[in-house]
């Protein structure tokens, strides 16, 4: 299973969020027991604002683990005026297959 991270913010809070990011880093670092981070973060600047991503991988049986650590983190940026996140699950490949019964 993937786990997808949005964020979105304005332009004048990007310091502000990545001195967020730092905090929450430190506060829940990466747990290699539940899953891998593949993309750690990558960012663009939008007209709306900047919007970031991640993309973490659980490890089989332990999507309800990396799913609490990856909100733990997000919700340290609820503070900051105008961020917004979304996390999204992915079924990799073959979990989806068998959905169709293949």
């Amino acid at each position: 299973m993937y786990i997808f991270m949005t964020s979105t913010y304005p332009n004048d809070k990007a310091k502000q969020a990545a001195e967020t990011y730092l905090k929450a880093m430190t506060k829940y670092p990466d747990d290699n027991s539940v899953g891998t981070s593949l993309v750690q973060v990558a960012v663009k600047a939008t007209l709306e604002g900047i919007t970031a991503i991640s993309v973490y991988e659980a490890k089989k049986g332990k999507f309800e683990e990396a799913e609490t650590l990856i909100v733990n983190r997000m919700a340290m940026f609820n503070d900051i005026p105008g961020y917004r996140w979304l996390i999204t699950p992915y079924w990799k490949l073959e979990d989806a297959l068998k959905l169709i019964g293949m």
